[in-house]
């Protein structure tokens, strides 16, 4: 023992991904290394008899292993710092993944898989890893003799000369105004001695459209007494402050003028928006106040572009990281202020391994780096609200609208008794009504139908067959562009049937509308008002967000139809009416959190209208009007909502007053699946303590996806800690020949 403690050791997190690898390992540090190896260093290792890439997280003096093995190198690419290492064991631990799934959430974008059999052939760190190959590097050319004369005929050397004379410009650039002749009187003037060819870092820039530059004379008392606040906060670098205001009351500008704050100070900040089509918008009035100091991160760039917008944060080029959950994981310099507007938004929840709540980490490490965690939304979730009440987080409220601007009328159309008066028509006559007024007086509208395609799916009316995707137990929505038949859950596609498959009637009929078939009945109806259909069909791509709000922008008067990227976080002043055509999409999900889905999804879409000079109108189509999250909206009273979902929640033992854990088990034999099921449901009720509750086994409400069978595992815990301990105790080695076991701490679809 001694002789270990002679020696130096350091903690490894290894590149496994076993959720039953949770913690660090011990390694030695030979001589060789002695000095070369700090926290964060990339090292490769023998782990199991395989050599894989690794990230030091401690050092020490000793260990209590005298046996450790050696690290075997140091390895190029990216760092982990310290502070990153234990929120990535946090991540592990909370969330029952294993902790190389959780480092790889801080390391840089569009990297390659780090470890493997050999570290020559499986780890590109070896080599410098993400670092090295991703980085681009582009050439630019200078004058160094400006004395020198080509000859008369050279006349690309000419060409080439007069564009430099401004200053150095990049070989591409060269190209592009001179033309193909352009390289070789370079190479030619640079062996002269004439130019200098030097070789620069570049970066690829996303995109984005130009918004001008707004900042009102004044804030309205309520965003002062906002702002006010966060910088209280600020000041003393801890706390969580949730900012519940209205749509409509300017959150967006307080959070501009706190990172402002923050940025003078020379500090750093995260704003996180929850959808991609809120990103063009948000992305354009952060440039518009603070230029090249923003960095944007999100899924739908090139992995070039993440990667360069990654590294221009790392180095501190850039001091603020918007964009989508993972923009949480930025390596922002100096992190005073991390933002998540529309905080309710369940896109904050990763749906994959590590199923991380972006919320949950980003208050986590505010308090590790000492910065200050604001929530934005007009509908604080419930269980953010339940931690205002206990004081863990603080409430600034905004209720009133800038310029005390009016909420919108909200209606509620019974569609029942519609199509019992006889009126069959998608569109309610109210509906109707308001959108001929929006085409009279030239204004814009926006409607939602939370469903894509033309119908939702086929029907025979001879014998009743529905088709049915054959990987899912779900049926094939109708899609009317190039008629096809898809799966929206694992993407197959089938052509549509001339005649009944099981009985050959061709009978078969359209049933549900779709956005598709919406935009093509008011297209017939209403001519006069140009449709922008936004939905997963029209903004597949890189800026298709972007293509369709600007063409929506650029109307006159118009509507926008859209599926619920089209009810949060947009802003347009010339909206002035929203039409819900269907309010009972997910409200009917069998699903504890629908209610509380569907109150917010009306709410934040009804705040689209009346946004600027003219008073807004909604009109919400329902065959259940009397349920209590659309009274809530109707009557404008959040209060009578939370008081009922309350008091049900607290009846069945559901969040905020319990602790969640889905357990999914799926694979291509479902006997399998049940038999894995039962197993380890009957561990973990040998396990659970008195607090915790284990419901089930039984099939998944969808039971079948992409050809695997599932049954899951429900857990309620009435106490927030310990469940992650049992889940990892129970399952943490659970194995079963065949059968994927996906756990899903606190999750926010149960489906």
């Amino acid at each position: 023992m001694d002789d270990c403690i002679q020696k130096s050791f350091a903690r490894v997190i290894v590149d496994v991904p076993a959720r039953a690898v949770s913690g660090a390992f011990d390694y030695r540090i030979p001589s060789a290394l002695a000095g070369k190896i700090e926290i964060g260093s990339p090292v490769l290792v023998e782990f199991s008899g395989r050599k894989l890439a690794g990230w030091v997280c401690g050092l020490s003096a000793s260990t209590q292993h005298c046996d450790a093995s050696p690290i075997r190198e140091v390895l190029g690419g990216p760092r982990l710092d310290e502070s990153a290492a234990d929120l990535a064991e946090w991540i592990a631990n909370e969330y029952v993944c294993s902790l190389s799934e959780a480092v790889k959430l801080f390391l840089p974008p569009g990297r390659s898989k780090a470890s493997g059999t050999s570290a020559s052939a499986q780890s590109p760190s070896r080599s410098g890893g993400a670092t090295q190959t991703r980085a681009k590097e582009e050439r630019w050319v200078s004058i160094v003799d400006s004395a020198y004369t080509p000859s008369r005929a050279a006349t690309n050397q000419w060409a080439l000369l007069d564009a430099l004379r401004a200053g150095p410009l990049s070989a591409v650039e060269l190209r592009a105004m001179i033309g193909s002749g352009a390289s070789s009187a370079i190479a030619t003037l640079t062996r002269a001695g004439v130019l200098a060819v030097e070789t620069r870092r570049s970066y690829r820039r996303p995109e984005s459209r130009d918004y001008p530059a707004h900042r009102p004379s004044e804030l309205t008392e309520g965003q002062q007494e906002a702002l006010d606040a966060i910088l209280a906060a600020y000041r003393v670098r801890r706390g969580t402050l949730v900012l519940d205001g209205v749509t409509g009351s300017g959150k967006t500008e307080v959070y501009l003028q706190a990172i402002e704050a923050a940025l003078q100070a020379g500090h750093g900040s995260i704003a996180l928006v929850p959808e991609i089509s809120l990103t063009p918008q948000t992305v354009g009035r952060f440039r518009s106040r603070f230029g090249d100091d923003v960095a944007v991160l999100h899924s739908r760039l090139s992995a070039g572009e993440r990667f360069d917008e990654w590294d221009r944060l790392r180095s501190g080029e850039a001091k603020i990281a918007v964009g989508a959950r993972s923009a949480l994981f930025a390596p922002v310099r100096d992190l005073a202020l991390i933002i998540i507007d529309e905080e309710h938004d369940n896109s904050y929840k990763q749906g994959s391994s590590p199923r991380y709540h972006a919320r949950e980490v980003a208050e986590r490490m505010a308090l590790a780096r000492g910065a200050v965690l604001v929530l934005g939304s007009a509908t604080p979730s419930m269980e953010t609200l339940s931690r205002v009440d206990s004081g863990r987080y603080t409430l600034v409220a905004l209720p009133k609208r800038v310029g005390d601007r009016p909420q919108p009328s909200v209606s509620v159309v019974d569609m029942t008794r519609e199509f019992d008066e006889g009126h069959r028509s998608m569109f309610s006559r109210e509906l109707i009504s308001a959108l001929q007024k929006i085409a009279e007086e030239k204004d814009k509208a926006v409607l939602l139908l939370n469903r894509r395609g033309f119908a939702s799916f086929l029907l025979c009316r001879n014998c009743g067959h529905v088709p049915m995707c054959g990987s899912c137990s779900i049926s094939m929505t109708y899609h009317d562009q190039n008629p096809v038949l898809a799966c929206h859950y694992c993407g197959a596609h089938r052509a549509v049937p001339a005649a009944c498959p099981q009985c050959g009637s061709v009978f078969l009929r359209k049933f549900g509308a779709g956005t598709q078939r919406v935009e093509a009945e008011l297209a017939e109806r209403f001519p006069q008002l140009p449709v922008v259909r936004m939905d997963a069909d029209t903004t597949r791509g890189k800026g298709g967000h972007e293509r369709c709000l600007a063409r929506f922008e650029s109307l006159k008067t118009g509507i926008l139809l859209g599926t619920q990227m089209v009810a949060k976080g947009l802003d347009y002043p010339e909206v002035t009416l929203v039409g819900v055509l269907n309010a009972d999409t997910t409200l009917r999900f069998p699903d504890f959190l629908a209610p509380e889905r569907t109150y917010q999804m009306l709410a934040q879409v009804s705040g689209r209208a009346g946004r600027g000079d003219k008073a807004g109108r909604v009109v919400i189509q329902s065959y259940w009007p009397g349920h209590h999250a659309i009274r809530a909206v109707a009557s404008g009273r959040r209060e009578d909502f939370l008081f009922e979902e309350k008091q049900a929640r607290a009846e069945l033992g559901y969040p905020p007053f319990a602790r969640l854990a889905h357990i999914i088990f799926s694979g291509p034999d479902e006997q399998s699946v049940q038999q894995a099921a039962i197993q380890a449901a009957s561990v973990l009720a040998e396990r659970a303590g008195a607090d915790v509750q284990v419901l089930g086994p039984g099939p998944s409400p969808i039971r079948r996806v992409k050809s695997a069978w599932r049954w899951r595992i429900l857990l309620k815990s009435s106490a927030r800690e310990g469940l992650p301990e049992l889940l990892r105790e129970a399952l943490g080695t659970f194995r079963f020949k065949g059968v994927k076991l996906a756990i899903d701490v606190d999750p926010v679809d149960t489906l």
